[in-house]
């Protein structure tokens, strides 16, 4: 699909799937600023919630059975997306930017590459969120100042690209552009193995010690809630990344190990220090 003229947000309709935590929060965002918005969940509760709330015009529990629109968003865990893209491809006939908001992207992407010529398909994931899953947790506020990855294929089209950019903008997130292999090694550093060393560090620490679990545990651990319903398929489609991620903090645990095991205090004060320096340059860069 190419469209000479890129249509504006204001005159946009859009249809998110999934109303949870995030597609509820997006389209609270969205609220004033598109032509038309409606949603799609497969939960009558969430339908009737989101309906109840004005967060969308209309809602639907199937995507093949909402009305015509300019955009779709797809709001909804990986595995769900790549059946969703497969359905669509197969039900729907009209000219539509496809978007996800996944956390992972090669494998959606090549998904997307094999839709239709009439979908105009592009990728997306903003670096926000909870680990309070679902409708009730929706805040537009989630995704203000937050960065939102866009992954354009090469079929991605200047209209679709520009429709993009602008409900990023519209919502109050920086848009980063990357390509689909970048961006998941990237977040397999930054989000999927914080997960998996909150859960290991929640596996190893004993119930008779919650006594004096204070705020840097819970800091440290808060990521294990989140519900595995989502991350299993973050884990399964970036597995290499994660593995090359896990490999490095090893390392680096490694060395710590040893050193406390030598008594090597001078060395060790010398690395903890060095990390806190890092520390401070990966936020000021970020």
């Amino acid at each position: 699909m190419n469209r000479s003229v890129p249509l504006s947000l204001s005159n946009c309709r859009i249809l998110i799937v999934g109303l949870g935590l995030m597609g509820a929060s997006l389209a609270l965002a969205l609220r004033g600023k598109c032509k038309a918005l409606y949603g799609v969940d497969r939960n009558e509760d969430t339908c009737r919630l989101a309906l109840m709330h004005e967060m969308v015009d209309a809602v639907w529990m199937d995507a093949t059975q909402a009305r015509p629109v300019d955009m779709m968003v797809l709001a909804v865990p990986v595995g769900q997306i790549l059946r969703l893209l497969e359905q669509i491809n197969a039900e729907i006939h009209t000219p539509t930017v496809i978007m996800d908001i996944g956390s992972t992207k090669t494998a959606i992407c090549q998904a997307m590459d094999r839709l239709a010529e009439h979908f105009d398909p592009i990728g997306g994931h903003p670096m926000c969120g909870k680990e309070t899953l679902g409708i009730q947790s929706a805040e537009a506020a989630i995704y203000q100042g937050a960065p939102f990855a866009l992954v354009p294929l090469a079929r991605t089209s200047p209209y679709a690209k520009s429709l993009a950019e602008q409900l990023v903008t519209a919502i109050g997130s920086h848009i980063v552009w990357l390509d689909a292999e970048t961006h998941d090694r990237m977040v397999a550093a930054v989000s999927h193995l914080p997960y998996l060393l909150a859960s290991a560090l929640t596996l190893s620490t004993p119930l008779e010690l919650t006594s004096l679990i204070g705020p840097g545990f819970r800091s440290s651990s808060r990521l294990a809630a989140t519900p595995t319903t989502m991350m299993l398929d973050v884990l399964k489609t970036n597995r290499r990344f994660i593995l090359e991620a896990v490999e490095r903090v090893q390392v680096e645990l490694d060395k710590l190990r040893t050193l406390l095991n030598q008594e090597s205090y001078q060395e060790l004060n010398q690395r903890l220090n060095a990390a806190a320096e890092h520390l401070q340059k990966i936020l000021q860069k970020g």
